[in-house]
């Protein structure tokens, strides 16, 4: 509680003194300063970031803890069509239960850390905007790259440190309401005992997204291909061979947004290349169709979801089937629990969201959970919960969430949330029979205040 009264002031205290404060549209030689503060209090119940169940190798099974997250930074337009951006990020945990060494990650060499990451660069960029009045622009340094559902390119918000932080060059060339980006970058490590400039960078990657509404905007295609390389000889084959990742994706994101209150999604990539010594020949889907009755009450929006990666059906075939969810979010997509990825997986969803008034709204969502191949793993922990035998059935769990979302005020929003996890007959043999539950309070705001 006294940590809960301990946000709720230092938020009251940023709302009165910001409050009035605008963001003005860029012009000549204006600075502006802006900043964005968010914490977050989550209890984690027979689960944690690393394990699942009662009696968990890696933390403990009942975990309550403080994230905070607090940006700074200044924007500054010489012109309208030249913008740099400096920020800075500082992201912070307080009484996890996880051990820091718990996030060193192997192919990095390095702790890769979601909950912490001290003074950090964030959006740090140069940007030139049609220069000459051409339909481009060029933006090169410290960036987030994401584009449509997030699925595919997704910054990983929820995550306090960011999952995905580019230091990149990305040239868009932009024509009316259709864009094509080509793009090359590296992904920083999340190491909080060191600044990401002193070592090396987590993925490489050069590859391209495009977007086309066709038929009078009625329906969009967003085709995209890109790398993910990396070659510091790190990545075992199933034979044991020790070698690099050098692999590409290829697919196409297509949807209609509303047509009379029907949308559809529909999200097809397929990965190829080498994974060490092993061939990499993976593929993942996902489909979504909703309707939103806008003439009902609280406006209801109803949907159904399927996702599906694919997994290994044979560990020592020399084929590396499992595939790696490229560089997309997953903390809104496999449920809010986050005790999925898109990996080896089969996920059916079932949505509904309702308005009841302008200020706020509540998501709520059914899943249930399956291997996509049963000799492969469940990737909340690839280690320890796997049966190469393929004798502990495909069945995983079942999970329900609900999210309420408040905005009492403009540059504010308050989230508040449940999610409760019913184990399956895998997760019931190589994880706890036990059930799981997890609570969150959110509270964020942005302010800015222009300088000159």
């Amino acid at each position: 509680m006294k940590k809960f009264a301990i946000v709720l002031i230092f938020c009251g205290i940023i709302y009165f003194q910001f409050s009035h404060i605008a963001l003005s549209q860029p012009v000549n030689n204006t600075l502006i300063f802006g900043a964005n503060v968010r914490f977050r209090y989550e209890y984690q119940n027979n689960f944690n970031q690393k394990c699942y169940g009662d009696n968990p190798p890696i933390g403990e099974a009942n975990d309550g803890f403080l994230l905070g997250r607090f940006r700074m930074g200044i924007n500054y337009w010489y012109s309208p069509k030249f913008h740099l951006s400096l920020w800075m990020q500082d992201s912070r945990v307080w009484d996890n239960e996880i051990p820091d060494e718990a996030f060193y990650k192997y192919n990095f060499n390095r702790e890769h850390n979601p909950y912490k990451d001290y003074f950090e660069l964030w959006d740090s960029y140069i940007e030139i905007i049609s220069p000459f009045d051409l339909p481009i622009s060029l933006k090169a340094g410290r960036q987030r790259i994401y584009y449509g559902d997030k699925r595919i390119f997704g910054p990983g918000e929820w995550g306090n440190t960011g999952r995905w932080i580019w230091d990149a060059i990305k040239i868009s060339f932009k024509l009316n309401n259709r864009f094509f980006d080509i793009y090359y970058g590296r992904t920083e490590i999340h190491d909080p005992d060191d600044f990401s400039l002193t070592h090396r960078h987590g993925y490489e990657s050069i590859g391209f997204y495009g977007h086309f509404p066709l038929f009078h905007n009625l329906i969009t295609i967003e085709p995209f291909s890109m790398t993910k390389k990396d070659s510091h000889e790190r990545y075992k084959s199933e034979t044991g061979e020790i070698g690099d990742l050098d692999s590409y994706y290829m697919g196409f994101r297509g949807y209609i947004k509303n047509l009379k209150g029907i949308k559809c999604d529909f999200t097809y990539i397929i990965q190829r290349g080498n994974y060490s010594e092993d061939d990499i020949d993976a593929y993942a889907y996902h489909f979504l169709i909703g309707y939103k009755f806008s003439i009902l009450p609280w406006k209801p929006e109803i949907s159904a979801e399927y996702s599906y990666a694919s997994g290994d059906s044979n560990p020592e075939d020399g084929e590396h089937e499992t595939f790696d969810s490229a560089f997309g979010a997953r903390d809104k997509m496999y449920g809010r629990m986050n005790l999925f990825q898109w990996m080896n997986l089969k996920d059916k969803q079932i949505n509904l969201k309702y308005y009841p008034a302008s200020w706020i709204s509540f998501t709520t969502e059914f899943h249930k959970f399956y291997l996509a191949e049963k000799k492969d793993a469940w990737y909340l922990n690839s280690k320890l919960y796997r049966d190469r035998e393929g004798n502990s059935s495909d069945k995983v769990g079942k999970e329900f969430d609900i999210v309420a979302k408040l905005n009492f005020w403009k540059k504010s929003e308050i989230q508040i949330g449940y999610g409760h996890f019913w184990p399956d007959e895998f997760a019931k043999k190589v994880a706890s029979t036990k059930e799981a539950d997890w609570i969150f309070f959110l509270i964020s705001y942005n302010f800015s205040t222009r300088i000159f």
